[in-house]
């Protein structure tokens, strides 16, 4: 891997745990510079498994990963915000004795430690609860220490494991927007996440794992069957119905209103013309993309839970 750009890359990566179990699978991915990077999948699909490999946790059965042109490198490691899925605080420490901590471990000491453990509170919104014990936190408020830990080195990437995980939409929302920010300050984020709406608004691209294996990779967009279309009828006549109906047998008819996504590009070109030659008086029009809910129910409902951690 060396000569690479990206911030991480995966080539070839198969890891299988005692018993055969298979949690990753030929998997290949890359993370360039300055983006915010979604991996998806249902539980078991080999999400955290990547993540654990990522930080030298542990080693791949077969094929190679790196971050930063490096593999398994701790001045590397030192680069990274890493916030676990279950982030386990001491329930005796505060929230402030926790971050200064990790602040020692990463080297930071004195006047410079209390000041960003200030800025790190002040943008996960915990400073008025900063003082309290752990072991008083909900799991949202355990998250936001946890991303503030993430946040004290000033990391050139974020390895971020469901960093919404128990919290209300307020701060799924203000989550977001800390990656924004980032991302603007030219750090890498990587996160795995079930808030499918919230990785759409904020990635760039996405991976969607199943299996152990990448089912599709881009943009959200790119991922898209497109084709879809949303129209209004003044009424919707039998014959009518039944030519939506032969174009897709799923087609959805609620009073007037039709949702429908035709395979074929130039069916779909031909759809308005179609209708108005059926009859129909087109009271409203639009061609509508995928949601990234839709397309990782396309690609992952039908193929059952998978084997992977």
């Amino acid at each position: 891997m060396v000569g690479s750009n990206s911030v991480i890359v995966a080539r070839g990566v198969r890891k299988e745990y005692r018993g055969g179990v298979v949690a990753l699978d030929n998997l290949n991915l890359q993370v360039e510079p300055g983006e915010i990077f979604g991996f998806l999948g249902p539980n078991g699909a080999g999400k955290t498994t990547l993540i654990k490999l990522l930080l030298g946790f542990i080693r791949p059965t077969t094929g190679e990963v790196a971050l930063f042109d490096t593999r398994n490198d701790p001045a590397t490691r030192a680069r990274i915000g890493y916030l676990p899925e279950r982030l386990s605080i001491p329930g005796f420490l505060t929230g402030r004795e926790f971050l200064s901590y990790h602040g020692q471990l990463r080297r930071i000491t004195g006047p410079e430690l209390k000041r960003r453990i200030e800025t790190v509170l002040e943008r996960v919104q915990m400073s008025d609860a900063a003082d309290r014990r752990a072991q008083t936190y909900s799991k949202g408020m355990a998250q936001r220490i946890g991303l503030a830990q993430a946040l004290l080195a000033k990391p050139d990437a974020l390895l971020l494991d469901e960093p919404t995980s128990g919290m209300d939409p307020i701060g799924v929302q203000q989550i977001r927007q800390i990656m924004v920010e980032e991302r603007t300050r030219g750090v890498t984020i990587f996160f795995n996440s079930h808030q499918l709406l919230e990785v759409e608004k904020t990635c760039d691209r996405v991976a969607i794992l199943n299996r152990g294996r990448v089912v599709a990779q881009g943009r959200s967009e790119d991922l898209s069957s497109a084709n879809g279309v949303v129209f209004e009828l003044e009424q919707v006549s039998d014959a009518v119905r039944s030519m939506i109906s032969g174009l897709d047998a799923g087609a959805r008819f609620q009073g007037n209103r039709v949702e429908a996504t035709i395979p074929d590009a130039e069916q779909e070109r031909l759809l308005p013309a179609r209708l108005v030659e059926a009859g129909a008086r087109i009271v409203q029009y639009s061609r509508r993309r995928e949601s990234l809910e839709e397309i990782f129910h396309r690609l992952v409902a039908d193929a059952g839970p998978g084997a992977g951690r």
